[in-house]
């Protein structure tokens, strides 16, 4: 191809052009020695989006006590300048605008909604306000029926309930009724009342939890149960069957102070003497007595101090271990036996307790050969019947749970007090082995 002198010229000129334009747009222009500003453009204007739920609010089921007594409700949405307002509806009503709740989730809690409250929440933005699906709030109250409950569940045949008591539900200003319960229990109802307790160290000054006086332990770390007479004629004129235990305490083994300064010299067997003593003092248990007689495995609630030589020893009562409680059964079956009682021997723990193991050995072992498991295990602690049966540990080839306290949330209308320990006790459980 020939090129002509003006075609030459032209194709020069538009690359010039060309050259200069991209200096422009990226600041470097050719055959300058000043950078030409860089070309910015309008941003273009942020577009409203339309409101619009994504995720919808759920239904729930809640419990009106214990651990689980609240749900956090929520929805998602799209949406420009999002605002949230929840709505609340009774099984009858209208709906009402919950006050405050202007979030994207709500938390709804058993203690101010009732069973079959519904939610609903209404999303206003830019373009457009949308209203939620309905959630609906589910919450359970306690049982009045847990042995047709665990029967129901777990296929046990002939289960009875009942209840654990002590002087905490016998003070001045409420006072628990027998009367109540046994109409609550039904057929082979029973409670089992606390008798006395070590877990007071020695010298101690205490509120009498009947009268609210000032009391002291004196030499030994016992405090009778103060309510045990009163309740024990109570309970069996209202023809509950009964039983008797002993909250664990200090001993020379559990004080690791010098000079034993909050067990003195007591020991497991006093203990159990104590026990039996107060036992045979109270009139009800005679020698056809068949009552669980038990030792409660539990840890103290409170931290002692005590001084000695111008130092301060400070401690907390740890439960008893398992040769501290074989020693206390032991004393217990031994001296009834002497005169001419029997002895339907118990341990009182935690499933979690029951469980404990060492090098693969379950801990209790020994103690299961000799008494039977009442056994705490309370999952939610709702007052129903947990949806499992507790573990047990070395009992489990023994029949498992004698009786079984299923939770800290009993509630019986017109029983003068508030929650209680519901317990469930299997058919045996009054037969001593």
């Amino acid at each position: 191809m020939t090129t002509t002198p003006r075609a030459v010229r032209a194709l020069a000129g538009a690359v010039a052009t060309l050259a200069l334009t991209a200096g422009l747009l990226t600041g470097t222009a050719t055959g300058r020695a000043d950078a030409a500003p860089a070309l910015v453009l309008p941003a273009a204007a942020k577009k409203a989006k339309k409101t619009k739920i994504t995720a919808q609010p759920k239904s729930a089921t809640i419990s009106r006590y214990g651990t689980k007594t609240s749900v956090t409700l929520k929805v998602k949405a799209s949406g420009t300048k999002l605002k949230y307002t929840w709505q609340a509806r009774p099984a009858s009503g209208s709906w009402k605008t919950i006050k405050g709740a202007t979030k994207s989730s709500y938390k709804a809690a058993a203690a101010t909604w009732a069973n079959g409250t519904r939610f609903r929440v209404k999303v206003k933005g830019s373009k457009g306000t949308v209203t939620s699906k309905t959630a609906t709030l589910t919450v359970l109250q306690p049982t009045n029926t847990p042995a047709a409950d665990a029967a129901k569940a777990f296929g046990l045949q002939g289960l009875s309930q009942g209840v654990d008591l002590s002087s905490y539900q016998y003070a001045p200003s409420y006072r628990v009724k027998p009367a109540v319960l046994a109409d609550w229990a039904g057929t082979n109802g029973f409670a089992i009342l606390r008798i006395g307790s070590g877990a007071r160290p020695i010298n101690q000054s205490y509120t009498d939890a009947c009268t609210n006086q000032t009391r002291s332990t004196g030499g030994t770390p016992v405090v009778p149960d103060c309510a045990y007479p009163a309740l024990s004629a109570q309970v069996r004129a209202a023809g509950l069957r009964q039983g008797a235990y002993w909250f664990n305490g200090w001993t020379t083994g559990v004080d690791t102070s010098p000079g034993n300064l909050f067990a003195g010299s007591f020991t497991p067997q006093k203990s159990a003497a104590r026990f039996v003593e107060l036992l045979k003092a109270d009139g009800s248990y005679t020698r056809a007595s068949t009552d669980p007689l038990v030792i409660d495995i539990e840890p103290g609630s409170g931290t002692y101090t005590k001084t000695a030589n111008g130092k301060r020893y400070t401690q907390k009562l740890r439960a008893w271990k398992p040769k501290e409680a074989g020693e206390f059964l032991s004393t217990v079956k031994a001296l009834l036996a002497a005169d001419g009682y029997q002895a339907n021997l118990y341990v009182y723990m935690s499933a979690n307790t029951a469980e404990q193991k060492s090098q693969g050995v379950h801990v209790w072992s020994d103690v299961a050969g000799t008494a039977r498991l009442w056994v705490a295990s309370w999952g939610t602690n709702n007052g129903r019947v947990p949806a499992a049966q507790p573990k047990v540990g070395p009992w489990a080839g023994k029949g498992g749970w004698s009786i079984w306290q299923y939770t800290s949330n009993t509630r019986i209308a017109g029983s003068g007090v508030g929650a209680l320990d519901g317990d469930l006790a299997k058919t045996d459980a009054w037969t001593p082995r």
